[in-house]
């Protein structure tokens, strides 16, 4: 396979892309990307505890705890150089086989609170937006303009779940009672994304017929018509939307030669999309998300993606891990052992896709800046509702990887903010204050809901010089 910086070498692509990429050789910022990975139903702490970190915390302390933030200090600690793959989920972060290592590329957060969210089964999209559901835009959607760039999609939405609806509305939103649709079916994500590229000269000249047409039928009934403003708004807008869709065609028809090389199978002949059972296995349509998610961004179709695992209907199934249990029933027995390695194994399993999704980044150059596009990329793991099952939302435990060239200090460091309640804890919404920073916007300090309850603005200082 051509690698990423070879294909954008050969005559194709440069006939059909080089005003795109001479746009983006000229633009003056960083390139920068975003990632954003969301599993359901809690992420625990004990998770993501390395044995150096558990020692400094006090070993006796934590004793089998899945969560101890009784233990944590009054100042946030900062353990550098550690070792991130001993904890129970990150061993997918070592190298070896011929794998680099990640655990230098990665920093794990533990101790930011998002009370303001709700806690519970889910968050909605309280998880995104550190706000109440439905009462506000989610990161995504207020950084997705800022990274879109010559991209034809400003952000893309991928995830699984246990209902059978095929685009899911609980995650992400572009503001109050306006949410952002997540595909959920990888067969329709990958049509959504691909389809102007496999589905041949013919097919495509229809689907652009199509958008003409359409666009013909709006501008004839706008000159001729007579009603109202509002009326005539909502075809202008029509309009608006349909002159963006061909344009975003147009486009997906150049990058064709770019892209193809980086598909991933075809649904019909993928074998995580075959024999997946019903309801599908959570994991392995999701391996094919990422699979989507991987091609749009080596592609640059895309320069933001949220993978939501499971958030919109929590009780998803993992065959491959437990055959015939929910997650609900899951989290409920997770006094039982088993329970709690299938718990374990499950958060370890999305742990290894986002660590092959940086692999892909950190081995393909970055074009138009220095270092790999892991160096520009920041990759965000974390859970829907906080520290639990039925969460409190005081605690989120995050993985963060990448973002080098961005500042982010994603050096092989733990860093354990004080627990909810302390006077120097930090919320969630710093950590996308300092994603704002990252993306070169200084002033990103307020995002967030929390009101009165907020206990400071801006940045985290021990993740971003």
């Amino acid at each position: 396979m051509l690698s990423r910086r070879a294909l954008l070498k050969t005559a194709a692509a440069s006939v059909l892309l080089g005003p795109l990429y001479r746009e983006a050789l000229a633009q003056s910022t960083s390139p920068s990307r975003l990632v954003l990975v969301m599993e359901c139903n809690g992420i625990y702490p004990e998770a993501f505890l390395s044995s150096g970190t558990r020692a400094a915390l006090g070993s006796a302390g934590i004793g089998t705890r899945h969560n101890f933030s009784d233990v944590y200090p009054e100042t946030p600690l900062v353990r550098t150089g550690d070792d991130l793959s001993s904890a129970l989920t990150l061993g997918p972060l070592a190298g070896g086989n011929g794998a680099v290592s990640l655990e230098n590329r990665a920093a794990v957060v533990l101790g930011l609170s998002s009370t303001i969210a709700g806690g519970g089964h889910s968050t909605g999209t309280g998880a995104l937006s550190c706000a109440v559901d439905g009462s506000a835009a989610t990161i995504d959607a207020v950084l997705a303009p800022r990274l879109k760039g010559s991209a034809p999609f400003d952000a893309v939405r991928l995830g699984t779940s246990s209902s059978p609806t095929p685009v899911a509305y609980q995650s992400c939103a572009y503001g109050p009672r306006r949410p952002a649709g997540i595909l959920v079916n990888p067969a329709l994500a990958y049509t959504t994304l691909f389809g102007s590229m496999t589905a041949g000269a013919s097919a495509g000249q229809e689907r652009s017929m199509l958008f003409d047409f359409a666009r013909d039928d709006v501008r004839a009934a706008l000159s001729t018509f007579k009603g109202n403003s509002n009326e005539r708004a909502k075809l202008e807008r029509y309009l608006a939307s349909l002159e963006a869709l061909r344009s975003r065609e147009a486009q997906l028809h150049a990058m064709a030669a770019q892209v193809q090389p980086l598909l991933p199978p075809l649904p019909s002949e993928n074998p995580l999309l075959r024999g997946a059972g019903e309801p599908p296995d959570s994991l392995r349509w999701l391996e094919a998300q990422f699979q989507i998610a991987t091609t749009a961004l080596l592609g640059g179709l895309t320069n933001l993606v949220v993978l939501a695992s499971g958030t919109s209907g929590f009780d998803v199934r993992y065959d491959s891990i437990i055959p015939g249990v929910g997650r609900h029933d899951l989290q409920h027995g997770i006094g039982t052992p088993s329970n709690w390695t299938a718990i374990a194994a499950v958060t370890r399993k999305h742990v290894e896709l986002v660590a092959k999704l940086a692999r892909s980044l950190e081995a393909t150059p970055e074009i138009g800046a220095a270092g790999s596009m892991l160096d520009h990329t920041i990759i965000v793991f974390m859970s829907d509702n906080g520290e639990q099952h039925h969460s409190r939302a005081i605690e989120w435990p995050k993985l963060v990887l990448g973002g080098n060239a961005l500042g982010m200090k994603t050096d092989g460091r733990t860093v354990v903010y004080p627990a909810e309640g302390k006077a120097r804890n930090r919320q969630v919404s710093n950590l996308f204050n300092t994603l704002g920073h990252a993306f070169g916007d200084s002033s990103f300090n307020t995002f967030g809901a929390e009101a009165t309850t907020r206990i400071a603005e801006g940045p985290l200082s021990e993740l971003r010089g």
